[in-house]
């Protein structure tokens, strides 16, 4: 199976830069990974800080749609417990439409406890919602009708779906649990190289829930893991130490501002547990920098030792990230699609 490449993005603030041209610029940034055979776009979903400069994903992904001919676009991830059904679904069904078809639709819970209650729900529910909201889109894709039955959250009276999606089964991803992942049968995100425990946790997960209430791999799925790492390339390894440094400093920065408010809504023990994915990054931050800033060369290694064992076929780079400058990540994508996929086999450095 041919391994392809994708981007995964916060659309954070670049201090300096008008918020009108940050879009522009990422714009273009998705528009040069679309010629260059780049497979995936994904960006996260956050509130009330500069992680995410983007919160309303589908106004973006409309606006990308128009730009860009071939490269698929989505959520990583949709909050789900945040959000009425209804217009969730509403604005997957037009979203696919708009890009013909190249939706890609990841789904989580939420970390943030504050950004729950901004949406006026409880965090202490977040889990429950999750599943509560994710069976009524499973049920709404499969019969062309959105329903609030069995619903624990929501009463409202079933209502026909006038737009439907563009593709037969909208390929779904949930990162950071195989359990889930593979519960639901959605494809797994995974941050850097994953375990031979984990995946085999994944495909365990899959195989014990297929045939259930609430599956997403349509008629034909299988396990499929991607992986997500830093990416930072320049002439000389300093250099792309530095920058990758700066990348991750500036995500770690502002991933903890996203929590600053979590004190008016949660004790200072649920303050501390929901900081645990934050505490994961810092604590993997070095290796993180090393293993994914360098000359071309020496991630073309990177690279091709991360795809090696067939675990994965997917990889999703994250530039700009932090404080990586704009002409920074654009130079990274220059160099790694001219003087890094050729470097790697055929099969790996295929577009679509």
């Amino acid at each position: 199976m041919a391994s392809k490449f994708g981007v995964f993005d916060h659309i954070e603030n670049i201090p300096g830069t008008p918020t009108s041209q940050l879009f522009k610029d990422r714009l273009e940034l998705i528009r040069m990974a679309d010629q260059a055979g780049f497979v995936g776009y994904h960006f996260a979903e956050h509130h009330g800080s500069d992680l995410c400069m983007a919160p309303s994903q589908e106004l973006f992904i409309a606006a990308a749609s128009q730009a860009t001919d071939d490269i698929r676009l989505g959520p990583m991830v949709k909050l789900l417990p945040m959000h009425h059904p209804v217009r969730i679904v509403e604005d997957m069904c037009v979203v696919d439409q708009l890009t013909e078809g190249r939706l890609e639709f990841g789904v989580g819970r939420g970390p943030v406890p504050i950004e729950h209650y901004w949406f006026s729900h409880e965090w202490s529910e977040a889990r429950e919602r999750f599943a509560d909201v994710l069976g009524i889109v499973v049920r709404a894709l499969e019969t062309g009708e959105i329903s609030s039955e069995n619903s624990r959250f929501f009463d409202f009276p079933t209502m026909p779906m006038a737009t439907r999606p563009f593709q037969e089964n909208i390929p779904f991803w949930y990162p950071g649990s195989p359990q889930i992942a593979g519960r639901y049968g959605m494809s797994l995100m995974w941050p850097g190289k994953i375990s031979q425990e984990a995946y085999e946790q994944y495909l365990q997960a899959w195989h014990e829930h297929e045939g259930g209430d609430i599956r997403l791999e349509g008629p034909h799925g299988e396990p499929r893991v991607g992986y997500s790492m830093l990416l930072a390339i320049a002439p000389t390894e300093d250099e792309a130490l530095d920058i990758a440094r700066r990348g991750m400093e500036g995500l770690v920065r502002r991933t903890r501002n996203t929590h600053r408010f979590d004190y008016l809504v949660a004790s200072e023990e649920e303050c501390y547990a929901a900081q645990g994915p934050l505490r994961a990054i810092h604590a993997n931050m070095e290796l993180a920098i090393e293993f994914g800033a360098g000359t071309p060369g020496q991630i073309a290694d990177r690279v091709a030792a991360l795809l090696d064992d067939g675990m994965a076929d997917y990889i999703c780079f994250m530039f700009p990230t932090g404080d990586m400058s704009y002409d920074e990540a654009k130079r990274t994508l220059e160099l790694f699609v001219t003087e890094v996929m050729p470097e790697l086999e055929p099969s790996t450095a295929a577009p679509n």
